[in-house]
């Protein structure tokens, strides 16, 4: 490798791992918001909005207005507006029950998930890679969660697996989808159709809190921030490393989510729950590693 490729590699690792930080704090950011009194809707119509807006500048700016099929357009806005929009949701609403860091190990069984629907509707061949980290992740979960779920508040825990769940399928779904178009475009439209989502139904429904203090919109616009630059440098370092390098990679986000949680909120996770943790993300790199044909290799083309 010549010094020329070894400088870009350094900086597509650089760049991933600035965005994997970026997208770490989502959790963090959320607990602050909500402890200021902010309402889910709010939070995530303006996360969407402004990033769709800045998305789409960036978009015509380099790629001109996107020229899709109305069944692609279709597929990107289901995506966005209903699979994308509930696992944002489901994830920082998990965090109003249990701590930011168990939220974020429990967010990231969804590789497995992924592989586990791929399988079964023969999308992909099982592999030896596919069973260890099918059983490396299951029981990393268990330690994750206890034996015996003592302490730990079931909705929160089911809100967090729910968002897994749903991110799994929407990379399902989304694969092949993604394939057809650039990741910038789909991330647009992903991100229009889910702040339409939370502007039509979540606002009118779950109401708008405008009346909040100074501090909590600087955490709401953090979260904005957060996914702006969390998407950007994605995008760079992925053109330099590839999609299968790079999601290995952001398996260090609930790494991440867990020391800032600890630093800024005190949180504690057992030994046991630190080794499961360890498991979880391991089982993760195992089915991206594996050599039959891969959908986990898109698992970071949208945000977070």
């Amino acid at each position: 490798m010549s010094g020329k490729q070894k400088d870009s590699s350094g900086l597509a690792v650089l760049l991933i791992l600035i965005s994997t930080l970026a997208f770490s704090v989502y959790p963090i950011l959320g607990k602050v918001v909500f402890a200021g009194g902010a309402g889910l809707s709010t939070v995530l119509f303006f996360r969407f909005s402004v990033a769709a807006l800045f998305f789409w500048a960036i978009t015509i700016w380099l790629e001109g207005f996107p020229r899709l099929s109305l069944r692609t357009w279709l597929i990107l806005w289901g995506m966005g507006g209903i699979c994308y929009s509930m696992m944002a949701g489901l994830y920082i609403s998990s965090v109003l029950f249990i701590p930011a860091s168990l939220a974020a190990l429990l967010l990231y069984a969804y590789p497995i998930i992924v592989t586990v629907i791929a399988v079964l509707t023969e999308q992909e061949e099982f592999s030896s890679y596919k069973l260890a980290g099918l059983l490396l992740a299951t029981f990393g979960l268990v330690l994750v969660l206890g034996l015996a779920l003592q302490g730990i508040n079931y909705l929160g825990v089911i809100l967090a697996l729910g968002a897994a769940l749903v991110y799994a399928i929407y990379i399902v779904i989304g694969n092949k989808m993604l394939k057809t178009t650039t990741p910038l475009i789909s991330t647009t439209i992903i991100s229009t159709s889910a702040a339409v989502t939370y502007g039509i139904i979540g606002l009118p429904i779950g109401g708008t809190t405008w009346n909040l203090s100074w501090g909590t919109w600087m955490g709401i616009c953090g979260i904005i921030i957060s996914t702006i630059i969390g998407m950007l440098t994605f995008f760079e370092g992925i053109k330099r490393i590839g999609a299968t390098s790079a999601s290995i990679i952001s398996t260090s986000e609930p790494v991440m989510t867990v020391i800032l949680a600890v630093i800024i909120f005190n949180e504690y996770l057992t030994p046991l729950q630190a080794v499961g943790g360890i498991f979880v993300v391991v089982g993760g790199i195992l089915a991206v590693l594996s050599p039959a044909p891969k959908l986990i290799k898109q698992v970071d083309s949208s945000v977070h």
